[in-house]
């Protein structure tokens, strides 16, 4: 998607389709979908991924039904073109594999603030949606089995 789609989508405020959040546990993947709050025709998908192999990982990417993939980032995990975790992939290009990477140091807030903690991924992944506009006003987290 060009930058205009992505900055347009970016910008509008969301909202969750359903306001109860079960996170992913170790070597799972969660997907959280969400509207505009205004526009209900534009659609996204929050993937929050913990897979890794022989290790702990955490991952958030945020696409959209119009454009597709709009960012990921890497909050736990290996270090992949020249960038240590945490740091942020954003796809505002028109080429799909042209992205632009912000390495820890400059990650725009609150990005600035995740806890990189495997046992604080609640925090990550409510950073990460706040970041997204996606608001949280009567969303719940919950532990799994509940």
């Amino acid at each position: 998607m060009d930058k205009n789609a992505y900055d347009k989508l970016f910008t509008l405020d969301k909202v969750l389709n359903r306001p109860r959040v079960r996170l992913a546990g170790i070597n799972e993947q969660k997907c959280y979908f969400a509207h505009g709050l205004f526009d209900v025709n534009k659609k996204f998908t929050v993937i929050m991924n913990c897979k890794g192999h022989k290790k702990k990982k955490l991952s958030l990417m945020i696409r959209s039904s119009d454009g597709g993939n709009m960012m990921r980032f890497d909050i736990i995990g290996k270090s992949h073109h020249g960038y240590a975790t945490p740091h942020l992939h954003i796809f505002n290009s028109e080429n799909i594999f042209d992205c632009e990477f912000i390495e820890k140091s400059s990650l725009p807030f609150p990005l600035g603030r995740i806890s990189n903690d495997f046992l604080d991924f609640q925090k990550d992944l409510e950073i990460f949606f706040i970041y997204n506009k996606v608001k949280l006003d009567n969303v719940v987290f919950v532990e799994e089995g509940e």
